[in-house]
């Protein structure tokens, strides 16, 4: 059998032109990875990212797929970008790759993104410095610590770099389950990045990072199993999404290696609650005191995977569910972390119009998923867009929140993102109470924790149906309660103990499977107030 000829992709790159030779049938995105070219890309390659875009001078020769309809505008069909994980070139062709939107460096953690502390009594310990890590899907954070006085010396805030193999933890779980080679280049990834924040610290404040001899990491189990290379792939099979997986490396001495901290350092995992559900949810429960609060509280750590637990005064009830990147900024057209430049708030002007509010006061550069919310809620308030998520004006091209040369503007496929991380929690938290046997009435306090939950707008959260309606007051805003709940079991035998009790009085559910929460969640999909 003959094969198909080979054609040549020419493409300009910031450093100058290659030329690469490929067959027809593979993606444009793919022929650019295996020629050593990377595009930027946090979805895996099925479109819901939208930032694998390229500049292709045939691009009118090829039909444009449902994906980039979606995810770009008209205005960048016609200049010729396109999605180059949804391009299948057949003939020669000409790419500029566009350019990328650098990784955020690490950075120190601003006072309003710690928690508030917690009393403890802190434990004697030999080390000199210990590092609470917080892991998470989209962010890594860390802090520093003096373990004699119990001053914290610093944090650091980064993104994940994992997030080349996808946005969301089952693609990453099924990235690294391909061959023990990715899972290996996966673990490194993370290990690398908080090595580099740690010589950071160590450099700005004159440390020797071997007398580090604790380290505590909690975070979402997926990320934890990835970074130690044990049992990650367990949650690829539905049997274990409500079971403890231990994801503690039997040697440590891999990590201690590469963070260049002491070579007999106690390195801890703390263990995950059940399946997805993560020691970062333990964490968030120590560090709010869930369980010392009236039966009726709630906590919701928003997230890539979002967890949730509902404590009845008797029983903590506790779930999942893929809440998406949304919340982190991820999956938007012109979306962003919460970082200096994202809109983080739009607020209501007399007249009907709208102003903006960006973090660091720097040009708006993007959207962060609270500044999302407020959007949204803005265009329903303003009858521009229906509960249903549909713009009224069927011709408009999306809400345009910025105008000139960094043009910004929200785009229907990015309402349908919301939307969808939206009534994951919405049909999250009506399926917890049924399980707890409360009304959404019954709740009395809820805590919005993380990135996401610390700016959020209590009103326009309520208004789309993301937070039940309850007073502002019963609503608690808190900062990273993982972090904080994990600086409190590096320091504190308090918080080991209420990690017991916690261990003790929980109940997990599964939501993956379960028909009643399906119902919920479309029910949850409109923008509307949540429903008892």
């Amino acid at each position: 059998m003959l094969s198909s000829p080979a054609h040549t992709l020419t493409v300009l790159t910031p450093s100058g032109e290659s030329k690469l030779s490929f067959q027809a049938g593979a993606t444009l995105r793919d022929i650019l990875a295996a020629g050593g070219i990377a595009v930027r890309s946090s979805c895996g390659g099925n479109a819901s990212c939208g930032q694998c875009q390229v500049r292709v001078a045939e691009s009118g020769n090829i039909p444009f797929t449902t994906g980039e309809r979606a995810r770009l505008s008209a205005a960048q069909l016609a200049e010729g970008i396109r999605l180059s994980c949804q391009l299948i070139p057949r003939s020669d062709l000409h790419v500029s790759i566009q350019p990328c939107v650098a990784q955020m460096a690490w950075r120190p953690l601003r006072n309003d993104e710690y928690a508030a502390s917690i009393p403890f009594k802190r434990r004697a310990s030999r080390s000199r410095y210990g590092v609470a890590v917080d892991l998470g899907t989209t962010h890594i954070r860390l802090t520093l610590w003096e373990l004699a006085t119990g001053e914290r010396i610093a944090g650091r805030a980064g993104l994940n770099p994992q997030a080349s193999y996808g946005a969301d933890v089952l693609t990453r779980l099924m990235e690294a389950a391909r061959s023990e080679e990715v899972a290996a280049e996966m673990s490194g990834l993370v290990r690398d990045a908080i090595a580099e924040a740690l010589a950071g610290i160590a450099e700005q404040y004159a440390l020797k990072l071997d007398q580090v001899g604790e380290v505590l990491l909690v975070g979402n189990t997926a990320m934890l199993g990835l970074l130690g290379r044990k049992n990650a792939a367990q949650l690829l099979q539905p049997e274990n999404w409500t079971r403890r997986i231990d994801c503690q490396p039997d040697d440590t001495a891999f990590l201690a290696r590469g963070w260049g901290i002491s070579d007999t350092a106690n390195i801890r995992f703390v263990t995950s609650l059940g399946g997805f559900i993560g020691s970062d949810l333990l964490a968030g429960v120590i560090a709010t005191r869930l369980i010392e609060q009236p039966a009726g509280s709630l906590l919701i750590d928003f997230g890539t995977n979002s967890e949730m637990a509902l404590w009845d005064g008797r029983t903590l009830h506790v779930t999942s569910t893929a809440g998406g990147p949304a919340f982190e900024g991820s999956g938007i057209s012109c979306g962003m972390p919460g970082e200096n430049g994202a809109i983080y708030h739009v607020d209501q002007t007399a007249g009907g119009g709208f102003a903006l509010r960006v973090l660091g006061d720097a040009t708006p550069a993007g959207i962060c998923g609270s500044g999302l919310v407020d959007a949204v809620a803005w265009l329903l308030r303003n009858g521009q867009l229906d509960k249903v998520g549909r713009f009224r004006d069927r011709n408009s091209e999306g809400f345009v929140l910025v105008e000139g040369q960094q043009r910004i503007v929200l785009k229907r496929g990015d309402i349908d993102v919301l939307q969808r991380a939206k009534a994951a929690i919405g049909g999250g938290v009506r399926w917890l109470c049924r399980q707890a046997g409360l009304p959404l009435s019954g709740l009395h306090l809820v805590y919005a924790c993380g990135a996401f939950g610390r700016l959020l707008d209590v009103g326009n959260a309520q208004q789309i149906g993301l937070l039940p309606r309850l007073p502002s007051s019963a609503v608690q805003l808190e900062g990273n309660s993982a972090l904080a709940g994990g600086e409190a079991l590096l320091l504190a035998d308090e918080a080991e103990a209420a990690l017991t009790e916690i261990l003790k009085v929980s109940k997990v559910y599964n939501l993956a499977e379960d028909v009643d929460f399906e119902s919920l969640f479309v029910e949850n999909l409109y923008l509307q107030a949540m429903q008892e």
